[in-house]
C-alpha cells in the first residue's frame, strides 16, 4: 500500500523541461495554450520540495501505520510550507538586493559569491535535516529572483546540456533490457493504462472548468507524460528500501517510454484530435452531439445580425483583440472567434461579437457567415489551426481576403501556397519598427529609409 502510494505520488509530475522545451521550439511560449501549460509545469516543480521530503522522510526502519504516515505528511507539507515561505521573503526582499551590491564590485568576486552562496544554501539544508537535493533546488530559485539571473545563466548554459545528457545516461545505464524483455509486455501495459488515465484526468479537469475540447485536449498531451523527478524520487525510495529494485527499474522504464513518445505526440496533436472526432462523429455520434451542442455550443445571437463585408478574425488573444479594437473604433463590422471561453465571456460584457468555439471548425466559420464576408484575419499561432481554417474557409467563399500571422520562414512559403494574400511575420515586423526608427535617429532621407526597407522585405521574401 505504502509503495503504491509513494508510485503514485512520482508518477503525479508533468515534464517541465520536456514540455518547456517543445513549447519553445514551437513558438508557442506566448500563446493561451503553452501559457496555461507552462504555469501548471512550474507549480508541480515547487510540489518537488513536499514530495522529496515526504520520500526521505519514511524508511523501512519504521513501522509504518496510517496514522503514522498520515503525521509523516503533515510534518512534510509543514516544512515544504516554511520554505517555500522562506523562499519568498528572500527571494523578494534579501538576495536581489544583496546580488545586487556584490555585481557592482567586481565580476570575478561576483562569480565567487555565486559559488559560495549555492554551497552555503546547501549546508543550510544540511544544517535543518532537509534533503540536499532539495537545498540544491531552492539555490536555483533564489538566483532566479536577481536581476542578475541572466548573467548567471549564462556561466552554467555551457554545461546545461552536458548535465542533462550525463543524467539521461546514468539513467539509461541502470535499465537491464535483456533482463527486462520478459516483462516488456507488462511495462507497456503499465506505461499506457498511466498516459491514459492521466491524460483523461486532465481532460475531464479542463473540460470541467468549461475549456473548449480543442483546448483540453492539447493540454491532456502536453500533460500526461511524467516528470524527469520521478527518477530522482524512485531513486530515493530504492535506497530508503521503500521499493524493490525490480520495482524501481520497472517505473524508470515506464517513465523513459513516456518521455519519448511525448515529442511525437505533441506533434501530432491536431491530427490526432481530428481523427478522435472523426472516429466519435461515424461511430458515436451521440456523443459527438453532446460535444457539438453542449461541451463546444456558443450562446451568441450571432444569427440576429445580418452580416455582409464583414471582417473575422480567428484568435482574440493580445494580436486579436488590438486588431478587435482598431476595426471598432473605424466602425468596421467583425466577428472575433476564439476557443478560449474565459477570454470569450470577457469580451461579450466589453460588447465585442464573439463567438466561442474552434476556429478550424467548418461550421463555426460558416457560423461566423465566412461566406458572406470580406477579411479574413488568422491571429491564432498554431501552424495546423491556421492551415484548416484557410481551407475550411476557402471552401466556403474562395474570394476571401486572408491576412495572417506566421513566425518561421518555411511557414510564411506554406501559407502562401494555401492562397494567403497578406504574411505577417511579428518579429519581422517589430525588427523593421525597431530600423525604422535607428534610421530617423540617425536622420537618413525619407526615401533612403523607404529603399532599404523595401531590401529587407524583398530579401526575407515579402
Amino acid at each position: 500500500m505504502l509503495t503504491s502510494f509513494l508510485i503514485g505520488i512520482a508518477l503525479s509530475s508533468s515534464s517541465t523541461t520536456l514540455v518547456a522545451k517543445i513549447i519553445q521550439d514551437r513558438g508557442e511560449e506566448s500563446s493561451f495554450l503553452g501559457e496555461i501549460a507552462m504555469g501548471i509545469l512550474l507549480f508541480q516543480d515547487i510540489a518537488f520540495i513536499p514530495f522529496m521530503i515526504i520520500f526521505t522522510s519514511i524508511t523501512d526502519g519504521k513501522e509504518i501505520t496510517f496514522l503514522k504516515l498520515f503525521v509523516e505528511i503533515f510534518i512534510s507539507l509543514v516544512k515544504s510550507g516554511i520554505i517555500i515561505t522562506g523562499l519568498f521573503y528572500l527571494g523578494q526582499k534579501i538576495i536581489p538586493y544583496l546580488f545586487n551590491r556584490i555585481a557592482k564590485g567586481s565580476r570575478e568576486l561576483f562569480n565567487l559569491f555565486i559559488i559560495l552562496f549555492i554551497f552555503f544554501i546547501t549546508y543550510l539544508s544540511l544544517l535543518l535535516n532537509i534533503p540536499t537535493l532539495i537545498g540544491i533546488f531552492i539555490a536555483g530559485i533564489l538566483l532566479a529572483q536577481t536581476l542578475e539571473h541572466h548573467h548567471i545563466f549564462t556561466q552554467i548554459r555551457p554545461m546545461r546540456d552536458l548535465l542533462a545528457v550525463i543524467f539521461f545516461v546514468y539513467i539509461g545505464t541502470n535499465i537491464r533490457i535483456f533482463s527486462e524483455i520478459t516483462i516488456l509486455p507488462k511495462i507497456f501495459l503499465f506505461t499506457f493504462l498511466v498516459i491514459f488515465v492521466k491524460a483523461l484526468i486532465i481532460l475531464l479537469i479542463f473540460l470541467f472548468l468549461k475549456f473548449h475540447t480543442r483546448a483540453s485536449f492539447n493540454l491532456a498531451l502536453y500533460l500526461f507524460q511524467i516528470d524527469e523527478d520521478a527518477f530522482i524520487l524512485m531513486s530515493t525510495a530504492l535506497l530508503n528500501n521503500l521499493v524493490s529494485n525490480e520495482d524501481y527499474l520497472f517505473i524508470i522504464t515506464s517513465v523513459l517510454i513516456t518521455l519519448i513518445i511525448t515529442p511525437i505526440l505533441i506533434r501530432k496533436k491536431d491530427r490526432l484530435y481530428k481523427n478522435i472526432r472523426g472516429l466519435i462523429k461515424r461511430y458515436l455520434p451521440f456523443l459527438e452531439n453532446y460535444i457539438s451542442y453542449k461541451l463546444d455550443s456558443d450562446k451568441s445571437p450571432i444569427d440576429e445580425i445580418d452580416l455582409k463585408n464583414h471582417v473575422v478574425i480567428c484568435g482574440y488573444g493580445r494580436i486579436g483583440s488590438y486588431i478587435g479594437r482598431s476595426l471598432m473604433m473605424a466602425n468596421i463590422p467583425y466577428i472575433a472567434i476564439d476557443y478560449n471561453l474565459y477570454i470569450v465571456e470577457k469580451a461579450k460584457k466589453q460588447g465585442i461579437n464573439i463567438i466561442y468555439g474552434d476556429p478550424s471548425d467548418i461550421d463555426i466559420l460558416d457560423y461566423a457567415q465566412v461566406d458572406e464576408a470580406r477579411v479574413l484575419i488568422l491571429a491564432v499561432p498554431e501552424r495546423n489551426i491556421q492551415e484548416a481554417i484557410i481551407l475550411n474557409a476557402k471552401k466556403l467563399n474562395k474570394d476571401i481576403f486572408i491576412i495572417s500571422r506566421a513566425h518561421k520562414q518555411q511557414d510564411q512559403i506554406r501559407m502562401k501556397d494555401l492562397g494567403v494574400n497578406i504574411i505577417i511575420q511579428p518579429e519581422f515586423e517589430a525588427a523593421l519598427s525597431i530600423i525604422k526608427k535607428i534610421y530617423l535617429l540617425h536622420r537618413l532621407d525619407k526615401e533612403e529609409i523607404v529603399n532599404k526597407i523595401k531590401r529587407l522585405k524583398i530579401e526575407h521574401g515579402i
